[in-house]
């Protein structure tokens, strides 16, 4: 019987030294005084010499000892081996969406998951621990780390798998640091990883899956026709499975129906489906139905209507120059966008040699010459060949100026950044030194086939399409699960003017997420399907939707069930936690007190008086 704490056994070696204590006291009796002892015997009278004694064995002795005794015992904190052998279950749940999987008429791969647990769960010795951790593209700690099994089940209750694909190393590794050495790690998921997929040495695999046949919405988009003010909606719906199927198709707005199709999919396809869509319904559920379908979650869709996001454009150029035609022509192609005045425009594009107004809220573009004297437009270059292009930048995405000549080049002196240039010469840079994003086109249109390349509509479209993502508020109302979402709460507002005793929230199903009030805000990675709102304090900003669409996730048939026992085998796992036994403490406590209260009252020497002297002695026990 192993002792926890060492300073025990200095407290049993405190055993010996009491019964010196006594002994002494019997060797050298009190001395006769006015007072009251309660913890000596009857003076006894002996005769000179030395004299061998015996010890008495009292009563006294005998509770101060078991006391003693007692409280060494909880010092040193005993363990008995096979009931302090207690297991660490450290468990990995495949937190995918196709663990939502369910057979006709049997339980989902989930609850099948929490089945085994249970199982496992059964078998445990008293004490033992479970650690909950669900995969994604986050791990996230279920339960735990080390509580009690009755807890962990109750935390099941929030598992609802939804993840699309993603990798599992992230939550593997995390099991692994907190099982550490003395735990098991346990990896429950619905197909056996392949044969070359590294696993962990010591985690043991059990899949629960079954091939399922499975159809779903892959796609879904939502658009709106800012001449008409109608909607049109974009469904693109797959048969993951084996065998063709029939399948319903209904969009409904609350209790409304708003369309219902019926539609024939053969197996291993696709087919995408449109419909119009009446304007101002502000909400639509889209869902799909068979008779033979293997997952819910990608069955329907829910879709918030779309905004128009109008764009105000200024082109600040004499109506005969060229370059002011050629902007206008790919502008016009544009939709969503209005014309407006140079002081309310929120795109400006203009003459190079005018440079814009500071201010946060504005864009613009200036297109050259950059010096319009006869001069330097005489001395300008005509540049062609291999063009450097910044592709990490958006504006240039696409931009490939094959065959392009860049005509009419002129030394860039102000502070810039350079997104397109030929050696150490700027062509498209940004300026630095202003409030304002603005960029400096360094071409003279006139003598470059630029405009009639096809980079030169891909050019413009990005500027604006970059300026309409600046604009405050959502860029879009209908995401994916796990896709990053970003919005700019306000735009060009001095750090004095931001109120910041207001709160931003995202609210959904109830509960309330607080987010940091910036200009551009990113939320955080959403794991859940349905409708978010946002506010700023208590005043709703906007509303958008996220859906779950993953054709790799909503294929079934590779699922499978089987187990892969760990490559490295350890005996039953001792992990010791605090003192489990607080049941033995409690009663040793108990008994402490029982023998004390037995030893200073129960068992109490009583008084007699000595006779003639006046002097109160104890009676004999």
């Amino acid at each position: 019987m192993p002792f926890a704490n060492p300073w025990g056994l200095l407290a049993l070696l405190s055993l010996p030294a009491i019964l010196a204590i006594h002994l002494f006291h019997r060797r050298h009796p009190p001395l006769q005084v006015a007072g009251l002892h309660l913890w000596s015997t009857n003076s006894q009278v002996r005769s000179a010499g030395r004299r061998r004694e015996r010890l008495p064995i009292t009563r006294t002795l005998l509770l101060e000892l078991m006391a003693a005794l007692l409280f060494s015992l909880l010092l040193a904190q005993p363990r008995f081996e096979q009931l302090a052998q207690v297991t660490h279950l450290v468990v990995v749940l495949d937190n995918s969406a196709s663990m939502g999987g369910r057979p006709p008429g049997q339980p989902s791969f989930r609850d099948t998951a929490i089945e085994e647990l249970q199982r496992r769960a059964a078998k445990f010795q008293r004490g033992s621990v479970v650690t909950l951790i669900t995969t994604g593209r986050r791990p996230t700690m279920l339960a735990g780390p080390a509580v009690p099994w009755a807890e962990a089940e109750r935390a099941l209750d929030k598992w609802n798998p939804a993840e699309p694909v993603h990798e599992f190393h992230l939550a593997w590794d995390l099991g692994t640091q907190l099982a550490e050495q003395t735990g098991e790690l346990l990896f429950l998921t619905d197909r056996l990883p392949e044969e070359e997929t590294p696993l962990p040495n010591r985690m043991e695999t059990v899949a629960v899956g079954r091939s399922l046949e499975n159809i779903g919405i892959t796609t879904a988009r939502w658009t709106i026709d800012t001449a008409t003010n109608q909607g049109r909606l974009f469904l693109q719906l797959s048969n993951h499975g084996r065998l063709a199927v029939d399948a319903v198709v209904t969009g409904r707005n609350q209790d409304r129906a708003i369309f219902e199709k019926m539609v024939s999919l053969p197996a291993q396809s696709s087919l995408p489906l449109e419909s119009n869509l009446p304007g101002g319904l502000g909400e639509l559920n889209v869902t799909v139905t068979h008779n033979n379908d293997g997952l819910e979650i990608d069955n329907h869709v829910t879709l918030v209507e779309p905004r128009v996001r109008l764009l105000s454009y200024s082109v600040s150029f004499p109506p005969d120059e060229t370059a002011g035609q050629y902007v206008h022509r790919v502008l016009e192609s544009i939709p969503d966008l209005q014309t407006a005045d140079s002081d309310s425009a929120q795109l400006i594009i203009g003459r190079a040699d005018r440079l814009p107004e500071s201010r946060g809220n504005l864009w613009w573009l200036g297109i050259g010459p950059i010096d319009r004297t006869e001069a330097a437009r005489n001395n300008a270059r005509n540049l062609g060949g291999r063009l450097l292009v910044e592709k990490r930048n958006p504006l240039v995405e696409g931009v490939v100026l094959e065959g392009v000549i860049w005509g009419g080049v002129q030394p860039v002196t102000a502070d810039a950044t350079p997104l397109i240039s030929s050696g150490t010469t700027p062509l498209l840079a940004r300026l630095n030194q202003t409030q304002a994003t603005a960029y400096v086109l360094n071409i003279d249109l006139q003598r470059s086939n630029l405009a009639q390349s096809p980079d030169w509509p891909i050019l413009i479209s990005n500027l604006v399409m970059l300026r309409r993502d600046s604009l405050p508020g959502l860029r879009r109302w209908n995401y994916r699960l796990n896709e990053t979402i970003q919005f700019r709460l306000f735009e060009g507002a001095p750090p004095d003017q931001i109120d910041e005793s207001q709160q931003l929230w995202l609210d959904h199903k109830g509960t309330s997420r607080q987010l940091a009030r910036t200009a551009l805000v990113e939320l955080p990675v959403l794991s859940d399907t349905g409708i978010y709102t946002l506010r700023d304090g208590e005043t709703p900003i906007d509303r958008f939707a996220v859906n779950f669409h993953d054709p790799q996730e909503s294929t079934l048939l590779s699922l499978g069930s089987g187990a892969r026992s760990p490559a490295i085998t350890k005996s039953p796992s001792e992990f010791e936690l605090d003192n489990p036994f607080s049941w033995v403490v409690l009663a040793g406590l108990v008994l402490i007190l029982v023998v004390a209260f037995l030893d200073w009252h129960v068992l109490k020497p009583k008084l007699a008086k000595t006779e003639g002297s006046g002097v109160i002695r104890p009676a004999s026990p």
